[in-house]
Formats: C-alpha cells, structure tokens, sequence
C-alpha cells in the first residue's frame, strides 16, 4: 500500500477528510527510533485544513502502521518558521506554531518539501480570505480524530516476561517478593515501569550553544499575528530563535525557498592532467545526499537533488552559496499571517546579505576526490600491495578521535565542545564511548536504549560542520563505537567489519573488554579499538590481561575466512581509545591534587601506570601516546569541575587515554574538554594527520597488465614447489587451558607464484581439530618467499570433554596443499593430561582421589559408564559422592570467605590465578585456594560451563525453557534429571540463595545470578547450538531470559522435593 492510500484509509470514517500533500520528516526532539509523516489534510465540505503528525516505525504496509500523533489546526494563528539547511543541504528545520501548541520538525531540504509548504500557506491564506469575507472556518472535524491520538498515546501492552526490558529500569518492592505459587505462571515485573517508553516533547530547541550542540530545550512563545511581524530584527532573534546574524535559508520577500546554491570544486594540481587520474569531483552536486541528522538510517536514506527547490511564489530567483558556521539556524524567517489591510502576503525578516563556503580545507592540499578503482580479480591482493608504490600516491587526511565514559547518563548536554571545536574539520570521526548503559538490560543481554540516543547526539552535532555518513557502529554493553566519515569519501570505504570482545566473567559477562571497527580507506588499512579495561587502582594486571586478551582474541574474518585480520598485525592505521583505567599509583590524594594545581603532570605521569606498564612493554608494545598537558579526567562530581568528594576520595587519573601505532601518523592535539560536565569523566579527544596512499588509476593499469603478463608466462613455465622447515609437529605435556605454540617455516623454492594453503580432509568440516589452530592458514606465495606459520594447541571447554571420554586423541595429520601443485603432510601429536575440567558429573562422583592419581584408560572407563573397582576390590559404583569434591571445594571456599565481597560472578579473575586453582583441583585438596576470590567464582563457572554434560543434561533442555514460567512444572522436570545432577543443581541454587541473604554488602541481585547461571545450568545441545546461532540476537536474547527464568524460580522460591 503507498503511503498517500494509507493515510486516506486512515481518515476513511469521514468521506469528506482527504490528504493533499505529505512529506516525511522527524520531530525534533525525539529519543525513539520512530519515523514521521507530515500530512496536509482537506475537509471538502468546510472548506477548512489540518497537519496531522503520523509516527510509523520500520515501514508502512497498511494504514494500522500509522500511529496519530498530533493535529495542528491551518486557521488564523497558524505559524511557521524555516530554518537554514545543514550545511551539506540535506535537511532543515522548521518550527511550528497553532493555537499555543509548538513543534520543531526536520524535513528533507528538496523540492517536494518546498511544495508541501507552499501548499500550507496557500491553505492559511484561503482561511485569512474567509475571515475577511466574515466566514468563520470551522474546524469541528478534527475533534473526531483526537481519539486517536489519546489511543496513540496511552495504548501500552504490558510484558508478560519476568525478564523483560522493562524489569530493568524501575525496580518494584512487589518483585522482590517470594511467594510464588505453585501452578501459577511466573509474573513477578508486572507493576514494573518501562523507562523506555519513547520520550517526546513539543518543546523548541533553544540553541545556544557556537558549536551547534544540543543545549537546553524550552517552549517558546507563540508568535501573536498582529505584533510579530513589527518586532525588531533583533528582538525576534534573541525572544524566539535566538538566530546569528549570517544568512541561511535564502528566500525571497514572500517567503519562497529560492532555488539550491551551486557548490564549486577546487581544481586539480596543476602538473597533472585532469582527466588522469584526477577527476573533477561531482559528490556535492550528485543526486543523492546522505546526512548526518537523518533518524533513519544513514547508510540507507537519501535525498533528492537540490535542483528545482522553489515554488510558484517565486518573482525574482536569486542564488548564493552558504557559509557553514557550525549553529542550527543560519538564519530564520516567519510566514506570519496578518489581518491588517495588506493583501494577506507573508511578512519577513530576513537578513539579505549572503557569503561563500570555503574551500574544503583537504582540498587546498590538491587532492580531488578521484575515481574509484576497482581491482582485478585476475590478479592477487598480495601482488598488487607489493607494488603499492609504483601506482598509489600519499594524500594527508584529518581524523578526529574521541573517548568520553558517560557514566551512564542520558545525552543532555550538547557535544559541541567535545566534537566542534576545531576549525578545520576533520575526514573522519572515530568517536569511543564506555558505560553508555548501565542497567541490567544491558549488562545481562546487551540491549541497551541509550544507543539510539547517543547516536543521534553525535548526528546532531555532525550535521552542522559538514556531510557525513555513519560507516559503522559496533557496541557491546556499555562499550559503542562509530566511526563518520565526510560523504564525498563514501566511494573509497570498503571492506568495512565491526568485532567485539568480552574479557569478563566467561568472556562475555560484564561491560570490560574492547569493540573495534576496521577499515581500507583508498589504499590504507585502518583499525579503531575502543575499549573499558578493567577497574580500580591495584587491578593494573588484570589490565595488562585485558589488553592481551582483547589483541589475541580481535579477529577480522570477514574479508578472508582463511587469513583473518587482526588488530596490529595486519592494519597501517591503529588508533586505541577508551577508558583504560590506569591510575597514579603511590601518591596519597592530596599529594596528586598540589601537583595538578601547580600543573606539574611531569611528576604525576611517572607514577601512571600505563606510563610503567608501557615503558617495560607489558602493554601497547609498539603503540606511542602524545604529551599529556590536561588534568587528569577522572574523578569528577557528576555536574562539576570537582575532584570526587564522595566517601572514596578517588585519586585523580588519566584514566581516558588515546594511543596510536604506525608510521604514516602525525598527533597534532591532545587534549581534554571540561565543558562537558554530565559525567565523572572527562571527554578527550585527539586530532590526527595521516597520510594515506591514494591510487593513480594510470599507473594502477599500467601495473595489472604487467602483472597479468607475468601470470601468463609463469602459468606455462614451471609447477609451484615449497620446502618445509619441519614435517612432524610434537608437543610436550598439554595441560587444559594452557596453550603450547610451534612454529613452521615454509620457503616457495620454486619459479612460480603459489598459493599455499591447509584443506580438509575428506569429509572433515575443518582441516584441523577443534584443539589446534594454524595462522594462517592460506597465503599467497612469490618466488624466494618465506612464511612462517603458528601452530598453537590449546585445550578448552569445548574440547576437553571429548579428549577426557577418549572420544578424541591428541594427534592430527594436516594437509597442505599448493594450488597446481602437490600435497605435504604434517603430523601433529603430544600429551594430553586428563582434568577435572572437562570431566563429567557421573565420573567425578565416583573419583575418590584427585584425577591426576588416576591413568588416562581408567578416567575414560568412568566418562563411558563402565564401573571401576578401587585397590581393595570394592565396587566404585557403592561408593559414590553426592556431588563432585571439586565443586564442593570451590563453593565452601566461597561460602567461607566471599558472602560479602562486592560483584562476585561479574568481575573476571586473573588467568594465572585460575590456572593454579586448576591444579589444586586436579593434584590434591590444598590446605587454601589460591588466587583471589573473583578468580575462584570464576573458576567454578568455568568448570561448570566445561563439563561434558551440563548440570541440566542436554535432553532435558528444551522441556526447561518450555516450562520456564511455570515452577511447579520446572519442578517436575528437575525431578527427571539424574541423581548427581539434581543434587549439583540444589547445590548450587541454596549457595546463590545465601550469597542473596548479603546482597546489600556484595552488591549482588536475583536476576543478574539467575542470568549468569542460567547460561551455565542450561546449554543449548551441540546439535542445536549453529542453527541457534544463525536466528539473529532477538531469539538468543529471548533464549536467554528463558534460561534466567528457570534458574530464578529456584531462588525465590525454596526447593522441597
């Protein structure tokens, strides 16, 4: 259905109501993801119009999908303002005025936009008309639409899920109780407030603010129609739109949008040809526009050529071109209707002078944008990068970088003094945010509301010094990043992926750990890591580890499934941003404050951790950092310029920090921005001149067809022939979760190019087991080449089960093939030491001493079901625990020392620390634990999540997640699980319910454990798991709240078989 059929259909009640005229738009402010339509309604039979305001969602197949927002009389009183377009001409505001009510709306900066209010203020002259002919216009009509708009506003459906998003926002003292009843459905959240209700006002955007940010919002007056028009200039602008003197939107004297100014292009250098390879640009005067400030999406909407926006109003066409200067009105006029003796034409103010946009300023460097090239696909990416030299050319590009933790806050301060500051604009923005969400929506499921409000934030903010398009955002919890770059470099952006690494609990819990986007700009490779390492002064390791983590496990696979890209090997350009969270150590609070104060950073910055960290190259090996000449930018009081005045009196920090790594950047500032007070934090950004190889097309063909060539005459020469430093591959004692790495070198000692990589053998999914890895795994080869290649095996959670049960062995042959050429054979073999991690809960019952006292036949015997016979003959089977010894040790560690300790299961533990509780567990009963408690808690969710079958088995999983909502039925499924099962999963539920009993000291809550556990009692079996995977995020996050579900019906309710 078009959208003109749906919008008639919906005023179909009264055959008389009919729409004229649409536009899309956006309301102004809006935090939703909503879209909107503006529609010109006509009563045939009184003569008489309306603007309805309609908000859709997604897209509108049937008029249901329109939702009445607001109805805006076009009587005597009805009042518009234009505002300029953005600078990139995509969009303008308007403000709306009728009958006391006002809306701020943008629309498209086009001709149908033009047209649509021109047919406004026709509508609006025809009522002036009436009333001078003493016809009273009747508008009764549109009291039979205002039901709709009250169903619009108050209809809410409530959730029956007790994990639902709005369970998370507004907590009820009812939800915290816990006399569920048997054989009722589970709805504890019902009286629960939904936060994210989208948030809308009518309220004017006052903009005060140079740089364009979004600074306070408040109603504006109504402009009355007998004094607005005889106001000063200069009252109008400071009482109404508060609008700077330079022009914008060009009109004429009756309020007529004239037609688009004509942008210019800088010429090309003038000791190249322009036709090659310079090009003369025509991205700013194309016919599709991509802006900033859109709420649909950026990379989708467009806009229609400039071209032919006037109206019929028009006497005299005049044209300019506009000075971009960053502020949201260049300058306003308002069709105020009069009822003096005039001819009923609109009176302006209008300020006639006009200026001209500068120079790009990348463009007086010379460079033009040019035209894109496509590469061959005859000839390897490895050939042509080699030659990189003999067709490309450097170009200086300018990359603004930021970082700003939010603290959770909600994006009311404007981002003008963090993103607007400079005066040349930058090419592309990489803008880093931490603790966008702190909620437990966000934590639990990493859905989050406030990532449409940040974005639109940074939108906002862009629009106003220039084009931009969003080349992507990636956010995982609390951690988002987005990348703009301008619009005419749209064409030389590709190869665009977006990772994201967790490094809390399991990997994946928590808001630590690092999301990244990378990229190839023209003929540069970039990567932007954004990233929250772990808190608090004395946890500099766990940061060290976080660091680590995030590089070795940041995979790009998605341009090479068999070579993925990683974060510093294999990019020209990385920029690390974020809250790193390294803090001054060994100076008191006051100490560190003398020195900020007589600005001495010298002294402090040899007490920063990153500072020593870096300089003994445990972190950012090969990464440099910039003078630092700010305050440190934490801790602050939220709304000030204060040091933190709370209990803690944290030590001031440079917690927020930018490094940079490759040799074709130059920093150019450094910098802090204290305007911005919302937060404990303190933005920082950095700007950066990097140069970047850009292809001369010429050059570029002259070097395919030589490559071509060599092709050709190579392919008839000679078979590709490679020798390999070794052929049998042995590794030592392996232990679990302690990788052991090899190395092989391999030499193309032949007179052909090759490819060169490991294949699967027969019907093998992969060409090597789960436990081994080779990086990489393909390369292209010249003559005289030599490779290296890492072979690491590494025992895990997945594969340990498997090598315990002896349904696996630890060795593997490998294939590696050359294309056109023969295969080579390695072997791959070693020792596996059998662990209690990865053991099931049948044999660890009936394990009387530790696993390592046991030979591998007789731990693989007990994993298949066949019953042992201890030293004096007795049936081992007679003889079994209630629960494995190794999860009683690591709980009554817990229980005895950890009821208190504040976010247990949701701060990670230190590898090493986790690598010595294994072994306790595994050699003998020691008389303490080592390792510190959160390695402990997390040490027994890794042996839980790494059991051969999980504490729910695998066939039962799906009857849990059916039953979930109901307890007396999740009951009578417990009751079908395996003895030593059953008694775990009690176990473990009474062990959650005492560490509730001190939530108020550990800062623990029902949900967030019901969550962390339910991902661990419940695993999706192995058949399940890839189809799962491939449903999208919404249904694992339902999957999710599922398992939490079940797993919380045991915690508020006590558990009596």
């Amino acid at each position: 259905m078009d959208l003109l059929t749906a919008i008639n259909t919906k005023l179909a009640h009264d055959t008389n109501v009919q729409c004229m005229d649409y536009v899309f738009g956006n309301v102004i402010p809006d935090l939703s993801n909503s879209k909107y339509v503006f529609a010109l309604v006509n009563h045939q039979g009184a003569s008489s119009h309306g603007l309805f305001v309609y908000r859709y969602q997604h897209q509108v197949k049937c008029s249901s999908d329109l939702i009445l927002e607001s109805i805006f009389a076009i009587s005597s009183d009805f009042q518009y303002v234009l505002g300029a377009p953005t600078v990139d001409q995509a969009i303008f505001q308007v403000k709306i005025n009728s009958s006391g009510s006002s809306l701020v709306i943008e629309v498209p900066f086009e001709a149908k936009s033009s047209n649509f209010f021109m047919n406004i203020k026709k509508c609006t002259m025809m009522c002036v008309e009436k009333m001078r002919q003493n016809i009273v216009p009747q508008f009764q009509w549109i009291e039979k639409y205002k039901g709709q708009v009250e169903g619009a506003a108050f209809g809410q459906s409530s959730s029956q899920d007790p994990f639902g998003l709005s369970t998370f926002y507004t907590p009820s003292p009812a939800a915290l109780s816990i006399d569920s009843k048997p054989g009722k459905d589970l709805d504890p959240f019902a009286d629960f407030v939904n936060e994210r209700q989208s948030v809308r006002s009518n309220n004017y955007v006052n903009t005060t603010d140079k740089n364009g940010g979004l600074v306070s919002s408040h109603s504006s007056p109504a402009l009355h129609s007998s004094t607005s028009v005889n106001r000063s200039a200069t009252n109008y602008q400071h009482n109404y739109v508060n609008c700077p003197k330079d022009p914008g939107l060009l009109m004429d004297l009756q309020g007529n949008i004239i037609t688009s100014p004509t942008i210019g292009h800088p010429a090309p250098p003038p000791n190249l040809q322009t036709d090659d390879p310079w090009r003369q640009s025509t991205s700013l005067t194309s016919s599709s526009r991509v802006s900033t400030a859109s709420t649909s999406s950026l990379e989708s909407k467009t806009f229609g050529s400039l071209l032919g926006f006037e109206d019929d109003f028009t006497d005299a066409v005049k044209t300019s071109t506009l000075q971009p200067t960053g502020t949201l009105y260049e300058n306003a006029s308002t069709a105020s209707i009069t009822n003096s003796s005039s001819t009923g034409s609109f009176d302006l103010l209008l300020d006639k002078s006009s200026t001209l946009i500068p120079e790009d300023e990348a463009d007086r460097g010379c460079y033009a944008t040019i035209k894109p090239v496509f590469k061959p696909a005859g000839i390897r990416h490895e050939i042509l990068k080699r030659r990189e030299k003999d067709y490309t050319f450097p170009h200086n590009f300018r990359v603004f970088v930021g970082t700003w933790n939010v603290n959770g806050q909600t994006a009311s301060e404007g981002l003008g003094p963090w993103l607007n500051v400079d005066d040349i604009k930058a090419d592309i923005y990489a803008i880093g945010f931490q603790e966008l969400d702190l909620s437990k929506e966000a934590f639990l499921f990493n859905d989050s509301a406030r990532e449409e409000e940040w974005n639109k934030a940074i939108e906002k903010a862009l629009q106003r010094v220039g084009a931009y398009f969003k080349v992507k955002l990636v956010r995982l919890v609390g951690m988002m990043l987005l990348v703009f770059a301008k619009e005419r470099h749209k064409p030389y952006i590709h190869d665009v992926i977006a990772e994201t690494v967790g490094t809390g609990i399991m990997g994946k819990m928590g808001n630590k750990g690092g999301v990244a986007v990378r990229f190839e700009f023209h003929n540069t490779s970039f990567c932007f890591v954004n990233t929250h390492l772990a808190a608090h002064m004395e946890e500099y390791e766990r940061r060290n580890q976080d660091y680590t983590d995030i590089c070795s496990r940041m995979k790009f696979d998605q341009v090479s499934p068999h070579q993925p890209l990683s974060i510093i090997r294999d990019h020209e350009v990385v920029i690390w941003m974020g809250d790193l969270n390294y803090r001054i150590g060994d100076l008191s609070v006051d100490v560190v404050k003398v020195h900020i104060e007589k600005k001495d950073f010298q002294t402090l910055l040899e007490h920063d951790q990153l500072v020593r960290q870096h300089r003994i190259e445990k972190v950012f090996k090969g990464f440099k950092e910039g003078d630092i000449t700010f305050k440190p930018t934490y801790k602050y009081d939220p709304g000030t310029d204060n040091w933190d005045t709370s209990e803690k009196q944290r030590v001031p920090a440079w917690c927020d920090r930018i490094l940079f790594k490759g040799n074709v950047i130059k920093q150019v500032v450094y910098r802090s921005h204290d305007r911005l007070k919302l937060s404990d934090h303190k933005p920082v950004s950095s700007l950066f001149n990097i140069e970047v190889k850009v292809i001369d097309e010429k050059k570029f063909k002259q070097v395919v067809e030589e490559e071509i060539r060599k092709v050709d005459k190579q392919e008839n020469e000679a078979l590709p022939q490679v020798a390999l430093s070794l052929n049998n591959l042995e590794f030592k004692d392996v232990h679990f979760m302690e990788p052991q790495l090899l190395t092989l070198d391999v030499a193309n000692v032949g007179q052909v190019n090759t490819v060169a990589k490991f294949v699967n053998k027969l019907d093998d999914k992969d060409f090597c087991k789960p436990w081994l890895k080779v990086e990489p795994s393909e390369v292209f080869m010249m003559p005289g080449d030599t490779v290296e290649f890492t072979v690491t095996v590494q025992v895990d959670k997945n594969s340990a089960a498997a090598l315990n049960a002896g349904k696996d062995t630890f060795e593997d042959i490998l294939v590696f093939h050359l294309d056109n050429g023969k295969d080579y054979y390695i072997t791959v073999s070693g020792n596996y030491i059998p662990s209690s991690y990865g053991s099931s809960i049948e044999a660890l019952v009936q394990m009387h001493g530790p696993i390592r006292e046991m030979t591998a036949d007789e731990v693989r015997k007990l994993e298949c079901g066949e019953t042992g016979v201890d030293d004096q003959g007795a049936d081992m089977a007679f003889q079994r625990f209630d629960i494995p010894k190794e999860i009683w040790m690591l709980v009554d560690h817990l229980f005895r020392n950890a009821t208190k300790t504040e976010n247990l299961f949701s701060v990670e533990g230190l590898h090493k620390d986790i690598l010595a509780i294994r072994d306790c567990l595994d050699v003998g009963f020691p008389d303490e634990m080592p390792g510190s408690l959160h390695s402990v808690a997390e040490a027994l969710l890794m042996f839980l999540e790494s059991m051969r079958e999980p504490v729910i088995p695998y066939k039962y999983y799906n009857k849990c997640l059916e039953c979930a909502n109901n307890f007396l039925l999740c009951k009578q499924v417990l009751t079908q699980i395996p003895r030593s099962h059953h008694n775990v999963f009690k176990y473990l539920a009474a062990f959650i319910r005492e560490l509730l009993i001190n939530s108020d000291e550990n800062k623990l809550d029902t949900k967030t454990l019901a969550t962390v556990f339910g991902e661990i009692f419940l695993r999706a079996p192995p058949s399940e798991q890839e189809s799962s995977a491939s449903k999208g995020r919404a249904y694992l996050q339902q999957v999710s709240r599922k398992k939490a579900t079940f797993v919380y019906q045991f915690i508020i309710n006590e558990y009596d078989e």
